[in-house]
Protein backbone atom coordinates (compact mmCIF):
# COMPACT_ATOMS: atom_id res chain seq x y z
CA UNK A 1 0.00 0.00 0.00
CA UNK A 2 1.26 3.42 -0.89
CA UNK A 3 1.27 5.85 2.02
CA UNK A 4 -0.22 8.46 -0.30
CA UNK A 5 -3.22 6.14 -0.91
CA UNK A 6 -3.77 5.87 2.83
CA UNK A 7 -3.33 9.63 3.35
CA UNK A 8 -5.79 10.42 0.56
CA UNK A 9 -8.39 8.08 2.05
CA UNK A 10 -7.77 9.51 5.52
CA UNK A 11 -8.41 13.02 4.21
CA UNK A 12 -11.49 11.89 2.29
CA UNK A 13 -13.01 9.79 5.12
CA UNK A 14 -11.81 11.14 8.49
CA UNK A 15 -14.67 9.32 10.22
CA UNK A 16 -13.02 5.93 9.59
CA UNK A 17 -10.39 4.43 11.84
CA UNK A 18 -6.87 3.46 10.88
CA UNK A 19 -7.82 -0.23 10.59
CA UNK A 20 -10.68 0.30 8.16
CA UNK A 21 -8.67 2.79 6.10
CA UNK A 22 -5.73 0.37 5.93
CA UNK A 23 -7.96 -2.43 4.63
CA UNK A 24 -9.47 -0.18 1.95
CA UNK A 25 -6.10 1.25 0.90
CA UNK A 26 -4.39 -2.13 0.71
CA UNK A 27 -7.22 -3.83 -1.22
CA UNK A 28 -5.86 -2.44 -4.47
CA UNK A 29 -9.26 -1.86 -6.10
CA UNK A 30 -10.20 -5.53 -5.69
CA UNK A 31 -11.74 -7.18 -2.61
CA UNK A 32 -11.98 -6.05 1.02
CA UNK A 33 -13.09 -7.97 4.08
CA UNK A 34 -14.69 -5.47 6.45
CA UNK A 35 -17.09 -5.83 9.38
CA UNK A 36 -17.95 -2.18 9.93
CA UNK A 37 -21.10 -1.11 8.00
CA UNK A 38 -19.95 2.47 7.41
CA UNK A 39 -16.57 1.25 6.17
CA UNK A 40 -18.29 -1.32 3.93
CA UNK A 41 -20.29 1.41 2.21
CA UNK A 42 -17.21 3.57 1.73
CA UNK A 43 -15.19 0.65 0.36
CA UNK A 44 -17.97 -0.08 -2.13
CA UNK A 45 -18.01 3.62 -3.06
CA UNK A 46 -14.27 3.28 -3.74
CA UNK A 47 -15.01 0.44 -6.16
CA UNK A 48 -14.17 -2.56 -3.98
CA UNK A 49 -16.08 -5.79 -3.73
CA UNK A 50 -16.80 -6.08 -0.01
CA UNK A 51 -17.41 -9.19 2.06
CA UNK A 52 -17.75 -9.83 5.78
CA UNK A 53 -16.97 -12.99 7.76
CA UNK A 54 -20.47 -14.53 7.60
CA UNK A 55 -20.67 -13.95 3.84
CA UNK A 56 -17.27 -15.53 3.29
CA UNK A 57 -18.16 -18.57 5.39
CA UNK A 58 -21.48 -18.98 3.59
CA UNK A 59 -19.81 -18.94 0.17
CA UNK A 60 -17.20 -21.43 1.35
CA UNK A 61 -19.96 -23.68 2.71
CA UNK A 62 -22.04 -23.47 -0.47
CA UNK A 63 -19.01 -24.24 -2.66
CA UNK A 64 -18.09 -27.22 -0.47
CA UNK A 65 -14.74 -25.77 0.62
CA UNK A 66 -15.60 -26.22 4.31
CA UNK A 67 -18.11 -28.39 6.13
CA UNK A 68 -20.32 -27.85 9.17
CA UNK A 69 -17.68 -29.01 11.64
CA UNK A 70 -15.06 -26.67 10.20
CA UNK A 71 -17.52 -23.77 10.36
CA UNK A 72 -18.32 -24.65 13.96
CA UNK A 73 -14.60 -24.62 14.79
CA UNK A 74 -14.11 -21.26 13.05
CA UNK A 75 -17.06 -19.77 14.97
CA UNK A 76 -15.66 -21.04 18.28
CA UNK A 77 -12.16 -19.73 17.54
CA UNK A 78 -13.47 -16.33 16.50
CA UNK A 79 -15.45 -16.09 19.73
CA UNK A 80 -12.58 -17.31 21.93
CA UNK A 81 -9.66 -15.52 20.34
CA UNK A 82 -11.20 -12.39 18.84
CA UNK A 83 -14.40 -11.95 20.89
CA UNK A 84 -16.27 -11.94 17.55
CA UNK A 85 -19.90 -13.00 17.93
CA UNK A 86 -22.25 -13.93 15.12
CA UNK A 87 -25.89 -12.94 15.25
CA UNK A 88 -27.92 -15.93 16.40
CA UNK A 89 -29.79 -16.33 13.11
CA UNK A 90 -26.59 -16.07 11.07
CA UNK A 91 -24.87 -18.71 13.17
CA UNK A 92 -27.86 -21.04 12.83
CA UNK A 93 -27.85 -20.73 9.03
CA UNK A 94 -24.12 -21.37 8.87
CA UNK A 95 -24.49 -24.52 11.00
CA UNK A 96 -27.48 -26.00 9.15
Amino acid sequence: MESSDFANLQDKYPELGVGELSVIASAGNKIAFIEDRKAEKIAEKEGLAVFNIPELLMVCKEKGFIDREEIKQIIEELEDKDKYHFKKGVEEVLLE
